[in-house]
């Protein structure tokens, strides 16, 4: 499932820049890498925008675009995470990405994905935001 944005903001689709011949999937995190878009991945501290196409970009950074949704707290995102969710343990928690579609429930070291409720504890879904920290 990756990430779903649940409520499309106006004006929050842009195309940009990717970096050189890099798959990117689908409603999958991205993030920006000396000034290109990258697959996001465990470990980063910040997710940027969501992917909304499928595809491996051109050899040559700046060589292609992908359509993408800016994230922010405004944007409510279907996500889904690495462990069943539980309403005790999780809910009002922040945690990171484990890879560029999952949220690692076990992981609190960036804190970027905020778990506000849970859709579906056994097909591992939650809904929340990304809360990317403040530079």
């Amino acid at each position: 499932m990756s990430f779903i944005p649940v409520n499309k903001e106006e004006g929050k689709t842009v195309s940009l820049l990717t970096t050189s011949a890099t798959a990117f999937t689908k409603n999958n995190a991205v993030k920006f890498t000396s000034g290109y878009l990258a697959a996001a991945a465990s470990g980063d501290g910040q997710v940027d925008f969501i992917a909304l196409e499928t595809k491996t970009s051109a050899t040559g950074n700046g060589a292609d675009s992908l359509l993408c949704l800016r994230v922010d707290p405004s944007v409510v995102i279907r996500a889904t995470v690495s462990t069943t969710p539980v309403q005790a343990t999780h809910v009002g928690n922040r945690y990171d990405i484990s890879a560029a579609g999952t949220i690692d429930l076990a992981a609190t070291t960036d804190k970027i994905f905020l778990v506000e409720k849970i859709i579906d504890a056994t097909n591992l879904i939650v809904e929340g935001r990304f809360m990317n920290p403040i530079a």
